[in-house]
């Protein structure tokens, strides 16, 4: 896997931005056809988020996702040039004069979003991630990710970290709109279903009083707009356990207003709603089948 991985690096090299961007989106096409399995889950996930016209959704969300993944390989070639293209969407929420929490999806382009959310915030930027099985593609991916004012950071036994990064003046990015294990999550209303959602960040938000800022690199014709949400504070007047909910309910709430206005952006191959609370207090499964 390692050298196949080092292979098609060597020859997306070759290839411009946008012809990356068609080769994603001709593989999406083709694996929309060829992945039944990936497609009722996509299915699945449509009909949860109601998002109108299903089926053409579910197609424009496979050739988004992996445009995603070939877009990515363009990451370690991006200049200011190409920065300067993308389109900052409400700027008066990108004033920022502290280290926050910056939270973005599994949606547009999640891949170059950080390169364009720290060059907009003119900041520094560490990424929170999964640490891959494989160690020298581990260690591959993460020199690709990481730049000037990037780090990258795995996800597991960071919290005693997180604290000593912030006061380095790093602005930390977490996706946190994919699904959890039970051990790391609580549950919270998403699109009328509660849900698991990543509790870690919204702890240390709390504990150290540090706001999340929601961020999403969208797709465009032939670039990018970064959307920016307004900034979300601790409430004060709330108990701390009631905090952090309120931190996670509050975040899905701005998912819920981005993917709906971006349904087929969203990563719907992916089991989102794998576990869910019932009214009863009972842990259910989704099946998706």
């Amino acid at each position: 896997m390692y050298l196949l991985i080092r292979i098609f690096f060597f020859i997306s090299n070759r290839l411009s931005f946008m012809t990356l961007r068609r080769l994603g989106r001709a593989i999406g096409s083709l694996a929309y056809h060829v992945s039944s399995k990936r497609r009722n889950i996509a299915r699945i996930n449509c009909g949860i988020i109601g998002a109108d016209n299903c089926e053409n959704v579910v197609k424009s969300s496979f050739r988004h996702s992996f445009a995603t993944y070939a877009e990515s390989l363009y990451s370690h070639r991006i200049d200011e040039k190409f920065l300067e293209s993308i389109e900052l969407e409400n700027p008066h929420n990108v004033v920022v004069d502290r280290a926050v929490f910056i939270v973005s999806g599994h949606i547009g382009c999640w891949e170059l979003a950080p390169n364009a959310i720290v060059h907009k915030m003119n900041t520094k930027g560490a990424i929170i991630g999964r640490r891959l099985k494989n160690d020298k593609l581990d260690a591959f991916i993460t020199q690709q990710r990481t730049g000037e004012n990037i780090a990258y950071l795995h996800h597991r036994n960071i919290a005693d970290r997180i604290p000593h990064i912030l006061e380095d003046g790093y602005s930390i990015g977490a996706l946190l709109d994919h699904s959890a294990t039970l051990r790391d999550s609580m549950f919270v209303p998403f699109f009328g279903l509660s849900t698991t959602f990543i509790k870690g960040l919204p702890m240390i938000a709390v504990r150290k009083d540090v706001p999340f800022l929601p961020a999403f690199l969208i797709r465009t014709e032939k670039s990018f707009k970064l959307v920016v949400y307004p900034m979300i504070y601790p409430d004060k007047s709330l108990k701390p356990k009631e905090r952090i909910y309120d931190m996670a309910l509050r975040t899905n709430q701005v998912y819920e207003d981005i993917i709906r206005k971006y349904p087929d952006q969203w990563y719907l191959i992916h089991k989102r709603f794998k576990k869910t609370l019932d009214k009863d207090g009972n842990v259910t499964e989704c099946s998706y089948q």
